[in-house]
This record gives structure tokens, C-alpha cells and sequence, in this order.
């Protein structure tokens, strides 16, 4: 029994890593080592990059939505008031910005019966209502919408 455990035994070692080494085969090289770490450090570079892209990606797609909600409040607002003839003197409610937001709201006259839209101000009854919804020094989003006197 025990002569066949150890033929057995050395059997396994014959096909081990520890009998290869032992039987004068060398394990890998330095700049196998290298080559190796290096194609590693390349691999887990694309990863981070990846991440940075897609993180980067969902904070602009983050601060697109919350412009957007903040543009239709303000939007709404303006069109639930009643129609102000001269809102310089009585300007159109405004909504409360989310921080590190800013709202702008912007009235346009128009010139009745064919002109243009002016920035003077008139009252033919129809006004172009622009909101701009800006962070930092760049605009994020604008929409515009009309508003009639009914």
C-alpha cells in the first residue's frame, strides 16, 4: 500500500509546476512580467475612462432635465397670469430657481398688423415669451411660447 501512494505520489510531482522547476524550467521573464502589467494597467485604464465618460454623460443629462422642469414651471407661470399689457411695471410671476441655476424670462412685443417682434414696449396683444435657463457663465436651455390678450 504504501509503495503504491508513493508511485502514486511521484506521478503527480512529475506533472506538477514544482517538478517542472525542479527539472531545471524556468518560470516567466522580466519583461514578460512587464508586457503583462502593462497590457493590465492599459485595461483598467479604458475602464476608468469609460466611467468618466458615462458619469459625465448622466450629470449633462442631469442638469438637461432640471433645466427643462425649471423652463416649463416658469413657462407656465407666465401663461397662467393674466396678460400684463406693460410687464416692465408689472412683470409676470417668476419661479423660485433650483441652486446653481438661473431663470431669465424675456418679453417681446409684437407689431401689429404685419411687423416683426420688438423688444420696445407695445401693446397689440400678443407677446413672444423667451425663458432661458442658464448655469454658470452658458446656457442651458430656451423656449419660447406666445401669450395673447383674451
Amino acid at each position: 500500500m504504501v509503495e503504491a501512494i508513493g508511485a502514486w505520489w511521484g506521478a503527480v510531482r512529475r506533472w506538477s509546476t514544482v517538478a517542472k522547476v525542479q527539472e531545471g524550467q524556468e518560470g516567466f521573464s522580466l519583461p514578460e512580467e512587464l508586457v503583462s502589467l502593462g497590457i493590465l494597467a492599459f485595461a483598467f485604464g479604458i475602464i476608468l475612462a469609460t466611467l468618466y465618460t458615462g458619469t459625465a454623460g448622466v450629470k449633462a443629462n442631469q442638469d438637461k432635465v432640471s433645466s427643462s422642469i425649471l423652463a416649463r414651471s416658469q413657462l407656465e407661470l407666465v401663461t397662467d397670469a393674466t396678460y400684463q399689457a406693460n410687464p416692465t411695471a408689472a412683470p409676470y410671476p417668476t419661479v423660485a430657481p433650483v441652486t446653481g441655476f438661473s431663470v431669465a424670462t424675456g418679453i417681446e412685443y409684437w407689431t401689429a398688423p404685419d411687423g416683426p417682434f420688438t423688444t420696445t414696449v407695445r401693446n397689440d396683444g400678443l407677446q413672444r415669451i423667451t425663458v432661458t435657463v442658464s448655469r454658470g457663465a452658458g446656457t442651458v436651455l430656451q423656449i419660447e411660447s406666445y401669450k395673447v390678450d383674451r
